[in-house]
């Protein structure tokens, strides 16, 4: 069993190319290089060569999207003909109302749990371990009371169903939000498809940056309360008929 301050092996981030992080952010490879050559983006030159590591574009990217125009991370998400109602990725079984406080192994353990009972993960051991090492690279609560813990490399991800876990800590919890405050709301994306991870992150993103919206999840008193603030949410931002 992993213990509540374990710290995993170390895992290497695989080296992406110019091609590879332009395809990874979906942007083109003009807009990658503008964007590293001016210092906004992270990256090193080898034999005059750009080369990336995805774990620091990850952390960057976390930190970016909570302050991204809303177009950009619609842009991420898709056209209005692939757009996910996020009803279809989260479901009541999926809404954990009552998250204990504890440390980080403590809290993803009972978000990975519904993802057990769904047989969506057979080891959740595992499952937390790959959640943790994300964490070692920089903490997932990303401030403002939210935190997103989502596995690293998503190819690693054994989840072959995109799907959304929300968990509500009503005492708030100390997850190492970068703004030092706790976490009262956890939304966890689920894919092993890099693609489809990002477009998790950008909707989930999207979604509880809205005023209120955050207070509205703590405050709520049913996963049906839940379930229709996310509906109409995810309605009033991309134009979706609520399921």
């Amino acid at each position: 069993m992993l213990g509540e301050n374990v710290r995993t092996a170390e895992v290497i981030d695989p080296i992406m190319t110019l091609q590879e992080i332009a395809g990874y952010l979906k942007v083109s490879e003009k807009t990658i290089l503008r964007m590293v050559q001016s210092g906004e983006l992270p990256g090193v030159k080898i034999s005059n060569q750009w080369r990336f590591v995805r774990g620091v574009i990850d952390e960057w990217l976390s930190r970016r999207m909570f302050s991204a125009p809303k177009q950009s991370l619609l842009n991420v998400i898709g056209s209005a003909q692939s757009i996910i109602p996020i009803t279809r990725l989260v479901s009541p079984p999926r809404i954990i109302l009552g998250v204990a406080p504890g440390g980080k192994e403590t809290i993803l353990k009972q978000l990975v749990a519904p993802l057990v009972e769904d047989g969506l993960v057979t080891d959740p051991d595992r499952y937390v371990e790959l959640l943790l090492e994300r964490e070692e690279t920089v903490s997932t609560g990303i401030g403002h009371g939210l935190a997103i813990p989502h596995v690293r490399d998503p190819e690693r991800s054994t989840i072959a169903s995109p799907c959304i876990v929300i968990g509500i800590c009503r005492e708030g919890a100390d997850f190492g939000a970068l703004d030092g405050q706790k976490t009262f709301v956890f939304a966890m994306p689920c894919s092993s498809s890099e693609n489809v991870h990002l477009r998790l992150l950008a909707k989930i993103t999207l979604i509880f940056r809205q005023p209120g919206v955050l207070t509205k999840m703590t405050e709520a008193s049913t996963k049906k309360d839940i379930m229709e603030i996310l509906a109409i949410t995810d309605h009033e931002l991309m134009g979706l008929s609520i399921d």
